[in-house]
This record gives structure tokens, C-alpha cells and sequence, in this order.
């Protein structure tokens, strides 16, 4: 797959880069296709004059190249054509498949790699397996806000509006009375800048041809798309949780910045300690007290709270007995019972659930460190004097999905998709906070 990025945002291709590249299966269903991210203002990203357009389609025959065949293989292939082997093979210069045909005996001929071209010979399932990809679950942790006025902005703009202004006591009635600042409602803004994310695949006029040749004719075909869409949700993800600097795009961790777990003791340390039997009653409450102070900050205003982990941490969390004497209940278990803190202004005690996520644990592509992430997020909270849910912080969206063809005449049906994300909008920061060193240290 090819990558192009915009000023200040390597840091984002070389992630995609390198979990593309550790799974052999993405990497050749992506094969062909184009990823490009850049600021939606800087030349060559900005959203195509032609992307509304419609294309008519026809033949791939302008990437076959010449017929390479010795006068021997010619000789066969009219004898006897199943004992020769026809195998493409690209040329560089070109830019276009030679056909290179070849017998027994040729350097060319290579039975294992001519099964795919000669599927009559082959006996086979009619699935493919596919190989287990990455995956997260950041958009949980967040609520998701589409614009709804335009697409195709460059900015995009969260309007505020908060209390202001002063309330008098005992001056009802003196005659006495002066001018006093009204109570009053002011209105602010955050605005974010938008880039772009467009990927591209192509359909040739040889595999719609060969769409039921067995497994291998219709699988890779009909999920191009599939694979695409995943390469993008993995890059909303990311920025998601790390957001990226150089195009001042927030993530969640940036928000109120990282702070280390200095607890002393990480999830693992507990779970491997031969000295405590309450290792489950130790985690409880070193959570507990973070928690409780993330509760503070907002008056126990949230009513629902999502907390992130690696899968490591998760696994730690939820294999450790609170009692090796009295109580084998895990950890998870016992804080999902017993945690009672946070009552807010409706009466009712929060909800807290736990995500574990690939993308915060140590040592990865994605978190290179020796340590991983905890982020703790409110998704929700009520605001005015109503008290309406609405959402704390969130990921801004000016368009998730717009699939368009390339250029129109093309041989083969090239298209792109198109999506356009500001990061993070943290209209309430008090609602997010992150951790390093949670699970491992």
C-alpha cells in the first residue's frame, strides 16, 4: 500500500505503515491501493474538484505487457496446453504485467506458485482463512459528532455557552437601589482544524471476470473495501488516544496531559507479589482512589464512566482474588459489587465500565514505551440549567465515509474514499484523565 502524508504527519504513516506490514494477509489485500493524509488546506489534500463526478469503466488491457515464451513452450502450448504454466509478472519500467509462459524444466516454471493460475488442478475449501488483525475500541470511550452544515469545511467549530454574571441579596425594595451586572449567559467557541483521510482501491475488469474462480476469485475482491475502511477506523483510533501535535489535533491524552501511576505498585507487581494475600483488596484500592479523585473534580456529576486498559492489565484485573484466605471474588468482580462512591445530582451511584485495549499496552507499534496507558473518560454529562446529557468530549467528524472514482476513463474502476475528522473537541477537560504505568511499569 502506498503512503502519502501532509506536513506533520509521519508520526500517524508510520504506525499505519508497521500494522499493515506485521500482517502478511492486510498487506496483500491492500496491495495496489493508496492512503493519503494530510491538513484539508495543504496542496494535494484538499477534497478533489471531481470527487462528485461520475465515470464510465472499461478493460484493464493497458497493464498487460509482452508474451515471454521460448519456441519450445510455444510448441506445447498448441500441443498441449495444460502442461504449460502462465504466470504475470510485473515490470517496473513499464508499469504494466508481462505474461511469461513456461514448461518442465524452464527457470521460469514453478509448480506451486502456477496452482493459483490453474485452478482445475486444485482441490480446496471454499473460504479463505483470514489472519487475525489488530482492533480497538477507542470509539467507545468517546462519543462520535457529525457536523451537519458542511462536509467540506476546513475548521471545525463547537459553539459554548456558559453562566455569567451576579445574583444580589437584600436590595429588593431600597429605594436606594444602583445598577448591578445582570445575570447572563456568555458564549464562546473551540475550533479545530480538519484533515483528511482518503484511501484508494481498484477493481479490474480481470477479477469482476474471475469473481466465482473458486475462493481465491471472490474473497480479496469483495472486501477491499472492507480492509480499507478497517486501515481508517485504525488510524480514528489512534488519534483517538495520541491525537497528533503537529497538525494540532487533540487526543485524549493530551487533554489534561499523562500522568504516571505513582501508586508505587503496578497491576503486575500486585499480581506477582509472594509476600500480599489480599492482592485483589490491594488493587481495589489504589483504583478506588483515582477514581474517587476523578469523581471530585466534576461534584459527582458523571453518571457513567469508561475506563481503558491494555489487555494485560485487564487480564490482571480479573484473575486476582481479593482475599487468598477469605474471598477468591476477582479484583473486577469485587469493584463492580462494592464500588459505591460518586453519588451525583440525581441520586443514583455511576456506572463504571472497563475496555481493554491493544492500542495502550507497552512495547507495541502503537505505544512504543515500556510502559502502558490507563485513560479514564465521562463520555457524558448534563449541562445548564436543565441538567441535559450531552456529551464531554468527542471525536468531530465533518464527514465518515464518501466513496468516489479517481479519474473518470480509466481502465479500471479506481475509487476513493474519503473521510474528514478534526480529533478530539474538549469542551469539558475535568472528564478525561490518563495514566502511565497502569498495567506495567
Amino acid at each position: 500500500m502506498k503512503l502519502t502524508v501532509g506536513s506533520g504527519l509521519n508520526n500517524i504513516a508510520g504506525l499505519v505503515d508497521q500494522f499493515v506490514g506485521m500482517d502478511k494477509g492486510l498487506s496483500k489485500a491492500l496491495e495496489g491501493c493508496e492512503l493519503s493524509i494530510g491538513r484539508a488546506t495543504e496542496s494535494g489534500f484538499g477534497v478533489p474538484a471531481h470527487a462528485a463526478d461520475s465515470a464510465l469503466f472499461m478493460g484493464d488491457e493497458a497493464f498487460v505487457g509482452e508474451k515471454q515464451i521460448t519456441a519450445a513452450a510455444e510448441a506445447l502450448l498448441k500441443r498441449d496446453p495444460s502442461k504449460i504454466q502462465l504466470r504475470p509478472r510485473y515490470n517496473a519500467d513499464k508499469q504494466v504485467w508481462d505474461q511469461v509462459f513456461a514448461m518442465a524444466g524452464d527457470a521460469a516454471f514453478d509448480p506451486i506458485a502456477g496452482q493459483l493460475f490453474s485452478p482445475w488442478n486444485i482441490a480446496f475449501l471454499s473460504k479463505v482463512w483470514k489472519e487475525p488483525l489488530s482492533y480497538s475500541r477507542a470509539k467507545e470511550m468517546v462519543r462520535t459528532e457529525h457536523a451537519t452544515n458542511n462536509p467540506f469545511a476546513e475548521i471545525f467549530t463547537l459553539f459554548l455557552e456558559e453562566y455569567a454574571g451576579w445574583g444580589v441579596i437584600g436590595q429588593t425594595g431600597n429605594l436606594q437601589n444602583t445598577t448591578t451586572n445582570d445575570v447572563n449567559v456568555m458564549n464562546g467557541m473551540i475550533s479545530a482544524p480538519i484533515i483528511n483521510i482518503m484511501g484508494t482501491y481498484t477493481l479490474t475488469l480481470e477479477e469482476k471476470r474471475r469473481k466465482q474462480w473458486g475462493a481465491l476469485g471472490s474473497s480479496p475482491l469483495s472486501r477491499k473495501q472492507s480492509y480499507l475502511n478497517y486501515v481508517m477506523d485504525m488510524i480514528d483510533s489512534v488519534l483517538i488516544y495520541y491525537g497528533n501535535s503537529e497538525t494540532d489535533t487533540v487526543g485524549l491524552m493530551d487533554i489534561n496531559g499523562v500522568e504516571n501511576w505513582d501508586t508505587g505498585k503496578s497491576m503486575k507487581e500486585i499480581f506477582n507479589s509472594n509476600t500480599s494475600t489480599t492482592r485483589g483488596s490491594d488493587a481495589f484500592r489504589l483504583i478506588a482512589g483515582k477514581i474517587n479523585e476523578f469523581l471530585k473534580d466534576a461534584d459527582n456529576k458523571f453518571s457513567h464512566i469508561k475506563i481503558a486498559v491494555s489487555p494485560e492489565a485487564y487480564n490482571y484485573l480479573t484473575s486476582m482474588p481479593y482475599s487468598d484466605v477469605y474471598d477468591a471474588t476477582t479484583a473486577m468482580e469485587t469493584f463492580a459489587k462494592s464500588y459505591l462512591a460518586g453519588k451525583g445530582p440525581n441520586g443514583s451511584t455511576p456506572t463504571i465500565e472497563w475496555v481493554a485495549d491493544p492500542l495502550l499496552k507497552a512495547n507495541s507499534i502503537f505505544n512504543p514505551n515500556s510502559f502502558d496507558y490507563m485513560v479514564i473518560s465521562a463520555p457524558e454529562i448534563g449541562g445548564g440549567p436543565k441538567d441535559e446529557k450531552q456529551a464531554t468530549n468527542f471525536y468531530g467528524v465533518a464527514l465518515d465515509k464518501f466513496v468516489f472514482p479517481v479519474i473518470p476513463g480509466m481502465y479500471n474502476d479506481q475509487y476513493k474514499t474519503l473521510r474528514r475528522v478534526a480529533g478530539i473537541i474538549a469542551p469539558i477537560p475535568k472528564a478525561t484523565k490518563a495514566y502511565a504505568g497502569f498495567g506495567v511499569q
